[in-house]
């Protein structure tokens, strides 16, 4: 099975990703409390598949139905650690009207991946980004990463990444072989599979599109937007404050 490339500096590369220290972002921490922020309290929807849209000729190219996992853009917060990085398969998750979309902005064919499939004890699943779109600030999107344990995309994600409890996160959450997901509330949510999937035997169907029905190769989040910005100097506790009011135990 494909685990996931990485395109990294000669930094990097110098690095020992499993013994490392973690350089998950001060930035990125105070993301992820704002994405649970703004979904906090909202209903999830029980959910059994991974979807993924794009054009008939891209699934009638593919070998032997293997949808091979490709760079991620640019797309989203300009400083997410895995844009240019990271290799993986995009899907989205989030159900509308309780029920797969039946339009996309992706493409017009759609593959249903059943979940457990790909999201079982084998993996793990990572927070990396929240954004809105210019002009769509009113939708929301949340990418989540998963991972096969102890590959190097996983160690990669490991160290960069915020790891997410499978049970008790607010954005896809796997108990045994049952899911939830946030019930669409202008929130949507993706998911970045790190390998390999093969395709073979599940259907194909076809969809609406909306506007182009392509990828436009990564589209930047708005600057400005309160719920989806960090600003440092009042989204990021002041650590030494944080620390001088910790009471350590002897």
């Amino acid at each position: 099975m494909y685990a996931g490339k990485l395109r990294l500096s000669k930094h990097e590369q110098n690095i020992n990703m499993a013994e490392g220290p973690s350089t998950v972002s001060d930035h990125l921490k105070a993301l992820h409390t704002k994405a649970k922020q703004h979904c906090s309290g909202q209903y999830s929807n029980p959910v059994k598949f991974l979807y993924r849209n794009k054009s008939k000729a891209y699934f009638s190219t593919l070998e032997k139905s293997i949808m091979k996992p490709q760079l991620k853009d640019g797309g989203g917060d300009p400083r997410c650690p895995i844009n240019g990085k990271l290799e993986g398969v995009f899907f989205g998750v989030t159900l509308w009207n309780g029920d797969l979309p039946d339009k996309s902005p992706y493409g017009d064919t759609r593959v249903a991946v059943p979940l457990e499939r790909l999201f079982d004890d084998s993996t793990r699943l990572y927070f990396a980004d929240f954004y809105c779109m210019d002009g769509q600030r009113d939708n929301h999107y949340v990418i989540l990463v998963l991972t096969k344990k102890d590959t190097k995309a996983d160690l990669f994600c490991k160290d960069r990444l915020i790891l997410l409890d499978e049970r008790k996160n607010e954005f896809l959450g796997k108990e045994g072989s049952t899911y939830k997901t946030l019930r669409q509330n202008k929130v949507w949510v993706e998911v970045f599979y790190t390998n390999e999937v093969d395709i073979s035997g599940l259907e194909r169907t076809k969809t609406g599109v909306i506007g182009k029905g392509s990828s436009t190769g990564g589209i930047r989040k708005t600057p400005g937007c309160k719920i989806c910005n960090v600003d440092l100097d009042t989204d990021v506790p002041d650590l030494q404050k944080v620390m001088s009011n910790m009471k350590l135990d002897h």
